[in-house]
């Protein structure tokens, strides 16, 4: 069974108790006050750095030609499945293996440090794979080899950066450091529009000198969290092998089903990129952005909801567990029946090449809520170390089962066909984790806390 973590209240109580005892406890005030405080930062900095990033995303959409678009889009969408293929979730084993122990800065320093070493290691052989895969696509579309090279140098950039910058960001999220965590990065989020905004002034904003700026911008902002971290953990020259293996063996099980999603998150593009013409990988890339726009949620359940959930008691956990996503659910309803009844109110923000997707606005934002649900649950499941074999199993069988016949049936050579395998794909995670959870509460960890701390 599992073993408990130090009774913690729930956390929608906590806010409640804000509300109600502030004026009559005072010690009881200055905690809720300080969680406030932590949520409203959260929101604060968050919500600042999603805009800048989002209106510079609309602006690449409304600036750059379709063709440029696609080849901006493609490019992203190889950094983003390469990265997440890179990490193969060691940077998110941090905070959950850390636990209750997070006052202990040298043991944080020692994570965070394995953690590197290991995605490094994952980058040196990621990175030919990545510029193969990269050169074949970009073959198909007749992309000439010039650009092709500064398209591909951006994206390995970028890739080797964003390694850091996942495990640099660990010590800020534990400490609650969220002012210094979001503050240089928006400021350099906005130092990057500045720039795309010069560069189409100039008449030189293209595919390659968007990406290169996206590039320069995460390798800015790696080098600054690392430099932060400094001034939160102790850095220590001692061997870190044990740690690594003890990532290893945590993320194991779920290694697996990492290296499927890690295509999942861009299997759209990826298809349509393959099957369909260059119009259409712009038109998925295009309606990506519109997801984005779920990133401020989906980052609030790493930096809010997975710290707190790793230190709850097991006793309050089912009923915060089982709030928390019908609460997500409930909040939806409203958003699916607005993007179904007025798409073209959320295709306005793309500008009028895009204009004619209105079919299809509906099934991508019902697909965008349903992964959200799912990406919740998971969230909750890895910070308390409910990764098992069988979850991973059954994700990657039921993914591929209703992937392959999904592409047999129907086909990913429009569009809509794109996004509605992404529909069909977001049920099957709503399936694999909701069992992780079930089990998980049945079982408990597969890693013990004991166990960890006595391999140290």
């Amino acid at each position: 069974m599992e073993i408990d973590a130090p009774e913690s209240p729930d956390l929608g109580t906590e806010i409640k108790d804000i509300l109600q005892l502030a004026a009559k406890e005072p010690q009881h005030s200055v905690q809720h006050r300080n969680i406030l405080g932590t949520i409203a930062n959260f929101f604060l900095g968050q919500g600042a750095l999603q805009a800048v990033n989002t209106i510079t995303a609309l602006f690449l959409v409304h600036m750059l030609s379709v063709e440029a678009y696609a080849q901006f889009g493609l490019a992203y969408g190889f950094q983003t499945t390469a990265n997440n293929l890179m990490d193969l979730g060691f940077a998110s084993t941090i905070i959950p293996l850390v636990g209750d122990r997070f006052e202990d800065h040298v043991l944080v320093g020692k994570y965070v440090r394995a953690a590197s070493r290991l995605r490094t290691q994952a980058f040196l052989i990621l990175a030919p794979i990545t510029v193969v895969g990269f050169f074949m696509i970009g073959h198909k579309h007749h992309w000439n080899w010039g650009l092709q090279v500064l398209l591909v140098s951006a994206v390995l950039l970028a890739l080797y950066s964003s390694g850091n910058v996942a495990c640099y960001s660990a010590p800020f999220i534990l400490y609650r450091r969220l002012k210094e965590f979001y503050a240089p990065q928006t400021l350099l989020g906005l130092a990057r529009l500045l720039g795309c905004g010069i560069l189409q002034i100039l008449g030189a904003l293209n595919a390659w000198t968007a990406a290169a700026l996206a590039a320069l911008n995460v390798t800015t902002i790696s080098k600054v969290l690392a430099k932060g971290s400094g001034r939160l953990v102790k850095w220590t020259n001692g061997e870190t092998r044990s740690i690594e293996q003890e990532i290893i063996h945590y993320g194991l099980p779920a290694m697996p089903a990492i290296i499927l999603a890690a295509f999942q998150s861009q299997i759209s593009l990826l298809l349509i990129s393959i099957f369909g013409g260059t119009v259409n990988i712009a038109q998925v890339a295009a309606l990506g952005r519109i997801t984005q726009l779920f990133m401020v949620l989906q980052t609030f359940n790493m930096v809010i909801i997975e710290p707190y959930i790793a230190r709850l008691s097991r006793e309050r956990l089912l009923k915060t567990y089982v709030g928390l996503v019908t609460l997500a659910s409930i909040c939806f309803v409203p958003v699916v029946v607005f993007s179904f009844t007025y798409p073209t109110a959320i295709l306005w923000i793309l500008g009028s090449k895009y204009k004619g997707l209105q079919d299809v606005v509906g099934w991508l934002v019902l697909s965008s809520c349903i992964n959200y649900v799912a990406g919740l649950a998971y969230i909750m499941n890895r910070a308390r170390r409910w990764v098992f074999w069988s979850g991973t199993i059954l994700e990657i069988v039921l993914l591929l089962g209703v992937q392959i016949l999904f592409i047999a049936l129907v086909g990913v050579r429009t569009t809509r066909d794109a996004i509605l395998l992404s529909l069909a794909s977001s049920f099957c995670y709503v399936a694999a984790h909701g069992y992780v959870g079930i089990y998980g509460f049945l079982k408990g960890p597969r890693v013990r806390r004991a166990e960890s701390a006595h391999s140290h």
